[in-house]
């Protein structure tokens, strides 16, 4: 097939659509398809589902659905622009199709409009945003052989947000110049060991105040690098006793059938990769392991598995944790912005953009602290492959050699470092 005669198209189409009562009904739906240019002939294609699965079965109007198409129409045709000039970055998908599809191959979609000189609001409220939908779509129709993984936050509204996979180092990522505050992604809290311990202890700490049914868990992401649905899904079996042990593990497990029959969707509780996790030993995990347990004892549980339960007793669902953990950062954002002398620290949380995924950045800075290469990293962290570590480390090296040329040119510390935690913090962890 010479890619040359063909192009991508979107278009409103008139269906016939078969009602329940055997009747027919003519209606308008958007679809996406492929056009041969020297014949004329148009066909749909199936990845139309999505603007169906999206857009229309959600209610939206057909202006609302032709936007998204029309947007992933001018990606698709820019990937076959780039397949006809050869570039090697998506020879994959002349070799997989769309399971071939990266984040690389948005990311220069992207810079490619950026460089167009297309307004920055419409590149990120349009192009990137419709972008991040279809990604999300082909992730969850387990067609993509990359492996994404989406954070998403919750902001002061209550609207779930999903973070761009987009903006990350290692793609360069390009975006239109703006006079507007660009809102980043918040990965870890600052590059100062001493920093971070401070605010990590005073975050969960925050949690205990607020939101105590989940302060183990966000000290579970930090210690142990969980994510959000693998700490929904523990189940008292699975939770070692003794957080002071270098050996300790958790048995992270799919325990969804046990915990989550009543939910029709349980995206947001699914376990990514069951393994034996390690967690970093700790005295304060320790204590907070064992305020945990007080606090399941005095409620009654409705499914007796469950180790984390709300003050009702009722299983807390990935959905509900989020929205929890979104209460507990804007909380501590907010008691931030009423201390004396706690600026820098208000406005790196409050101008960021960060969600519960932030624990198993942190988790993975402790390592980065400890020495473990790629190999070792992945192992610890669970992830499928090397690459994910790889590219940190790459990046925390970057940083690092940054820092220390920069380091020629002045002699003076501005690093604001805080102060030193309590006692029950185990430093020693920190410093292996």
């Amino acid at each position: 097939m010479r890619l040359q005669n063909y192009r991508w198209f979107a278009r409103e189409t008139k269906i016939e659509h078969f009602l329940g009562n055997n009747r027919l009904e003519e209606k308008t739906v958007v679809t996406i398809g492929i056009k041969d240019k020297d014949t004329g002939v148009s066909v749909p294609h199936p990845i139309t589902h999505f603007i169906r699965q999206k857009y229309q079965h959600t209610g939206k109007s057909l202006s609302s659905q032709m936007n998204p198409a029309r947007e992933i129409v001018k990606f698709l045709n820019f990937i076959n622009e780039q397949l006809i000039l050869g570039k090697p970055e998506f020879e994959i998908i002349s070799e997989k199709g769309f399971r071939g599809l990266q984040l690389i191959h948005g990311a220069r979609y992207i810079t490619y409009c950026a460089e167009k000189k297309l307004a920055y609001k419409y590149v990120k409220d349009s192009i990137e945003r419709y972008l991040i939908h279809f990604y999300d779509y082909l992730t969850k129709m387990e067609l993509l052989d990359e492996e994404i993984e989406f954070d998403t936050y919750v902001n002061r509204q209550g609207d779930e947000v999903i973070i761009t996979p987009f903006y990350h180092p290692s793609f360069d990522t390009q975006y239109p110049s703006t006079d507007d505050p660009v809102r980043n992604k918040l990965k870890d809290f600052g590059d100062n060991p001493e920093k971070r311990n401070k605010l990590v202890y005073e975050f969960i700490e925050e949690a205990r105040r607020v939101a105590p049914d989940i302060a183990f868990g966000i000290a579970l992401q930090i210690f142990a690098g969980l994510r959000r649905g693998e700490v929904v899904n523990l189940i008292m079996a699975t939770v070692p006793t003794d957080f002071l042990s270098g050996s300790n593990h958790l048995a992270v497990l799919d325990n969804q059938y046990r915990l989550f029959k009543h939910l029709k969707n349980t995206i947001k509780e699914q376990v990514k990769r069951p393994r034996l996790q390690p967690v970093l030993p700790s005295d304060y995990l320790r204590e907070l392991y064992e305020a945990h347990m007080k606090m399941n004892a005095k409620v009654r549980k409705k499914t007796p598995y469950a180790f984390f339960v709300d003050e009702k007793g009722r299983t807390i669902s990935g959905g509900t944790y989020e929205r929890k953990f979104a209460k507990v950062k804007y909380a501590y954002i907010d008691r931030l912005a009423n201390t004396p002398g706690r600026y820098s620290d208000f406005k790196m949380l409050d101008d960021a953009i960060w969600g519960t995924h932030i624990g198993r950045g942190i988790f993975t800075n402790y390592l980065y602290n400890m020495g473990l290469d790629d190999r070792q990293m992945a192992i610890v962290r669970g992830d499928k492959s090397t690459l994910s570590a790889k590219a940190y480390i790459d990046y925390r090296n970057a940083i690092f050699n940054f820092q220390e040329a920069m380091e020629v040119f002045s002699t003076t510390d501005t690093l604001d470092v805080g102060n030193v935690l309590d006692k029950k913090w185990n430093w020693e962890v920190f410093s292996k």
